[in-house]
């Protein structure tokens, strides 16, 4: 319970939303540590969820909804204070890369960095808010593409492009430090139709005439295998963060409401 908050609320019913709110207080910073990387800023992020949701606790109408509405305020929060990194990545020049044909990562390297917990998240720091949410949603904690669309109002063909271009920039972080490989050879089907189809083959979203063109490519192109196996690896670490079982250590949690008594 926050006393803070019962000062504010003297009846059962405000008793009641605050203990809900410290009931989703664990999920609530578990999620913010996965978004942000700085503790401290995860911290805030939490903490600020926490305090807007009960001074707009009147515009809930589900109680059962609360968990949705509080994911929702956290990944807005997240976006809405990220801050252009100086060593962000470029859309513009990830995506002519994975246009051009002659284009091609070393696999082995790729991986061999995101399996460090370091060097994942120094990658994952240099995408756009926008890419790294969706990335980082979908493949480290399991929402589905419309979870992510529901949480950050965009479409759902926003959200998958998001996730495409997403899982794209964080391959090309992780081979920063590769050279690139040069292909000769003519495909029936070009790199970058193969490319922009990889994220909706990963996910099982193909039809079967799109997937087949997609596999054929994978067999005989000396470049995009590599990029795919970057692409499986990195999405296969990212599923290793997650821990459904996770709670917040009591001493962050006890600073959480700490911080939440001073607001209110």
């Amino acid at each position: 319970m926050i006393p803070a908050l019962e000062s504010h609320e003297g009846d059962g019913e405000g008793d009641a939303f605050a203990v809900a709110l410290m009931a989703e207080l664990p999920r609530l910073v578990h999620l913010a540590a996965r978004l942000v990387r700085d503790p401290d800023q995860a911290q805030d992020c939490a903490q600020e969820t926490i305090v807007g949701a009960w001074r707009r606790r009147d515009q809930l109408r589900d109680g059962q909804a609360l968990g949705a509405w509080l994911r929702r305020s956290l990944v807005n929060r997240v976006i809405d204070r990220s801050r252009v990194h100086h060593e962000e990545l470029d859309l513009e020049a990830v995506e002519a890369d994975w246009h051009d044909d002659d284009w091609s990562v070393v696999p082995e390297r790729v991986l061999e960095r995101a399996e460090l917990r370091d060097e994942l998240e120094d990658a994952l720091a240099r995408l756009p808010a926008v890419y790294r949410v969706a990335v980082v949603l979908h493949d480290a904690l399991a929402w589905t593409a419309s979870e992510i669309a529901s949480a950050t109002g965009a479409s759902l063909p926003a959200t998958k492009q998001r996730l495409r271009r997403g899982r794209m920039m964080l391959v090309s972080a992780l081979a920063a430090d590769d050279e690139r490989r040069l292909a000769s050879e003519a495909q029936p089907l070009r790199c970058w139709r193969a490319r922009r189809h990889i994220s909706g083959y990963l996910d099982g979203e193909l039809d079967e005439a799109t997937k087949s063109a997609v596999e054929a490519h994978l067999e005989d192109c000396p470049t995009c295998p590599p990029l795919y196996a970057s692409l499986v690896g990195v999405r296969a670490t990212l599923g290793g963060l997650r821990d459904p079982d996770s709670v917040v250590e009591a001493e962050m949690a006890d600073r959480i409401r700490s911080q939440v008594s001073l607001r209110t």
